[in-house]
């Protein structure tokens, strides 16, 4: 690999590295996706960030376009020079898929027991990787599996408790609307406090704290 010449445009300027999954930003330019999406979560909720290369102001909610020529380019180089070939990248989280989540868990009907642990274990693994936090947080995810932790409680059913309470445990954010929630839903405390002092797994306990 060192002795193979790279092409300047098959790096990102950020990480100096291969890029995995380009994305173009609206200032014209390329980046790997993780290296600019870190980029941007560094800045301050009251201020832009800047695009690293142009320094022109780039919100923290800019588009990042998908470079999929440039990513067919880099993977095609790879596998003629014997480069360890590149990832074909997830497709990005989308708020409608959450939505959909978030309706299936809203579900009332004990008929819907397996549902609801069908949607809070794809939302346990969106959950696992940070960069789909703050999108899940903007789509309520935290608030309806509060609520679902709530419901179970309350109706003695423990059947996707565990799950519900590690989402929890990743999503949750010291956020204005989480603490008027939890001001506004002195049962929901009341229902932690429940799950502590319970006889459930020490599992279910670990991700209630």
């Amino acid at each position: 690999m060192d002795d193979i010449e790279i092409p300047r445009y098959f790096l990102c300027p950020i990480s100096l590295q291969i890029m995995k999954d380009p994305v173009t930003t609206v200032t014209g330019i390329t980046y790997d996706r993780e290296s600019i999406e870190q980029w941007l979560a560094t800045a301050s909720p009251s201020e832009n960030a800047v695009c690293p290369v142009t320094k022109q102001p780039l919100a923290r909610t800019a588009d990042l376009t998908p470079n999929h020529m440039l990513r067919r380019l880099i993977q095609a180089w790879c596998t003629t020079n014997a480069v360890d070939r590149i990832p074909t990248p997830k497709s990005p989280l989308h708020r409608s898929i959450l939505l959909k989540l978030i309706r299936e868990l809203k579900k009332s009907d004990q008929r819907d027991s397996f549902l609801h642990v069908n949607a809070l274990k794809k939302l346990d693994e969106l959950a696992g990787e940070t960069k789909n936090h703050q999108l899940m947080a903007e789509a309520g995810v935290p608030k309806a599996v509060a609520l679902f932790v709530l419901r179970c409680v309350k109706e003695g059913r423990f059947l996707g408790l565990e799950e519900a309470l590690r989402v929890l445990q990743r999503t949750w954010a010291p956020t204005s609307e989480n603490k008027r929630l939890m001001e506004d839903n002195l049962e929901f405390v009341k229902a932690m406090w429940w799950v502590l002092g319970s006889d459930l797994e020490n599992a279910v306990k670990t991700h209630a704290l």
